[in-house]
């Protein structure tokens, strides 16, 4: 006799939090098997109901609040803001995450990024299906889907009812799960996604929340069915409902992480009369701070800072040609007001022959230039860090320079934040500096500048937006090699050099009574580094497979090198 979740049946009120484990090198066994049922116990067949529905987006659910699914939380796990993929190297589509919910791996492992599922990797990462039937304990499998390809391709080793449209698949599911013994059943629906392609997603658009609601009702339906089910009381069923993918937002983009990709943002609810609410909510990546060391430029008399490359030469800009520069400042002293300090040159004096100089005026930041009039920035002398971008395009039509603030092009009042461009030459025999000119300025600044990066190409307005504020670069940031210049400074604290990090320009020499500003902050733009283990924070699609291996009594073996993890949801007893 199996022993499974509903040993829990046996035990008293209160037992609350299974021991969460991931995918690790070694094989899962389903800790629940170490308990012994009740000798006068009838014998319990788990089962497991998934509805995947396509297009059903977390956060609209949230708003939503569809009667039905609203109920079940009570007792459920469930999250509104889950995620189809964790990563950003492909746009998820429904089949993708349809084959991720099925196989619990990756689209990296069984290959499908696209609506192309001829490419499913079943020979090394068969779907539950066919996994349930391999291991020969006798478990069937239904599936009810209007896809032609869902069927073929994944419908593999399960019965396959196949749908017009989606109220045929609910009636042939629901008169199923009434009277059919199969032990893992699943049900595929299309028409949100549909109608959210047609008219758009989320809670302002009634076409979107009446298919929404139209799923609530079909999920009570078959939720129902199974309750009917004459054999229900010796039965122990968790119901999965959760998206194929997200919704396709058409909203400005603020979060650059997996979560910030609506069609990535998924929802996921486990239910079971057995559980009681436990809800996951989706971590916010603003919380990450930003944390590290920067040089400190002071430029007072006798406490000049400076930085030089020593080979002349290099980045000299010539004529025709594209760069991009962008590096991260601080007032170290809030509402400062400087009168035109250079803070990063290639120029022998700022404003005057041939080359650029950046530098600040009051609280707003510019450049000045042989080829183009100055350009300026908004204030950024709040005390905060702020990510400083100038783009400098000569190689077509409507050539201009434009300074971006934060990933954005703002004009400042009074003056401009992008110019036309001649054709002059920039090269000179300067070197690259940064921090104090001679000759230029005040002498009262105090700032603290990282991650200066310098590029052979023009960015995009949107790749501004996109990629300005990433703190941290190596080779799989996607315009690696058309960084000639990377000098982040974060790992060269209490030295007086900056190491470049590509190889292709020389490290900065650090003059001047040399010190250095540690930090730790939130800043909205910027985005730092995060772990796998900050997207695991929510149920991933990859789980889903891994829960159902463990409501069913799998031990899920280490050879099957599944990328999902258990959830654990809270426990209430209730006694048959």
């Amino acid at each position: 006799m199996k022993k499974s979740f509903n040993l829990y049946n046996k035990i008293a009120v209160g037992i609350v939090t299974l021991i969460l484990f991931g995918a690790c090198n070694k094989d899962f066994p389903n800790l629940l098997q170490n308990f012994n049922e009740a000798k006068d116990s009838p014998e319990i067949r788990d089962k497991v109901l998934l509805v995947i529905v396509d297009g059903l987006s977390g956060p609209a659910v949230q708003d939503i609040e569809p009667a039905n699914l609203t109920t079940y939380t009570r007792n459920g796990l469930v999250t509104y803001g889950s995620l189809a993929d964790p990563t950003t190297d492909f746009e998820v589509t429904n089949t993708s995450v349809a084959a991720t919910l099925l196989t619990g791996v990756n689209s990296v492992k069984n290959k499908v990024n696209t609506d192309d599922l001829s490419v499913l990797n079943t020979a090394e990462y068969p779907t539950i299906f066919s996994q349930l039937k391999n291991i020969g304990t006798g478990r069937k499998s239904t599936f009810f889907t209007t896809s032609d390809n869902y069927a073929n391709y994944l419908g593999k080793d399960a019965v396959v009812a196949k749908g017009a449209d989606d109220k045929t698949v609910i009636a042939s599911a629901v008169k199923n799960l009434s009277t059919d013994s199969a032990d893992f059943n699943v049900v595929h629906l299309a028409q949100v996604e549909q109608v959210g392609r047609q008219y758009g997603f989320g809670k302002t658009v009634p076409q979107y929340v009446d298919a929404v609601t139209e799923v609530d009702k079909q999920v009570k339906e078959l939720v129902e069915s199974i309750k009917a089910r004459q054999s229900y009381s010796h039965e122990n069923w968790l119901v999965v409902v959760t998206s194929g993918k997200g919704a396709t937002s058409t909203d400005p983009v603020t979060d650059f992480t997996a979560f910030g990709d609506a069609k990535r943002d998924t929802y996921t609810l486990m239910y079971s009369p057995k559980f009681s609410r436990k809800i996951l909510p989706r971590p916010s990546a603003k919380d990450i701070p930003f944390a590290g060391n920067a040089t400190r430029y002071t430029y007072a008399s006798n406490n000049q800072v400076v930085s030089k490359l020593d080979d002349l030469n290099k980045f000299n800009m010539g004529a025709g040609s594209d760069w991009t520069i962008t590096l991260f400042l601080k007032y170290n002293v809030a509402n400062g007001s400087y009168v035109y300090p250079s803070f990063l040159s290639k120029r022998a004096a700022g404003f005057g022959g041939v080359g650029w100089n950046m530098f600040l005026e009051g609280g707003y930041w510019g450049i000045n230039s042989s080829i183009a009039g100055q350009a300026f920035g908004p204030n950024i002398n709040d005390g905060e860090w702020h990510a400083l971008t100038t783009v400098i395009k000569r190689s077509g039509s409507q050539d201009s320079l434009y300074v971006f603030t934060d990933g954005t092009n703002a004009s400042v009042s009074g003056k401009v934040s992008q110019v036309t461009v001649n054709a002059n030459n920039l090269d000179n025999t300067a070197p690259l500096t940064i921090g104090y000119l001679g000759s230029d300025g005040n002498t009262n600044a105090d700032i603290s500048i990282c991650n200066v990066q310098i590029y052979n190409r023009a960015f995009t307005f949107d790749e501004v937006k996109r990629y300005g504020g990433v703190t941290h670069i190596d080779q799989t940031f996607p315009f690696w090699n058309d960084l000639q210049g990377y000098w982040p400074g974060y790992d060269d604290v209490n030295t007086a050099l900056l190491t470049e990090k590509t190889g292709r320009a020389g490290n900065f020499k650090i003059k001047g009574p040399v010190t250095w500003t540690s930090f730790n902050e939130l800043v909205p733009f910027f985005q730092p580094p995060i772990s796998e283990s900050f997207f695991r924070q929510v149920p991933n699609a990859v789980d889903v497979p891994f829960m159902i291996y463990q409501w069913l009594g799998v031990t899920v073996q280490s050879s099957w090198n599944l990328d999902g993890k258990s959830w654990s949801p809270n426990y209430t007893q209730i006694r048959n």
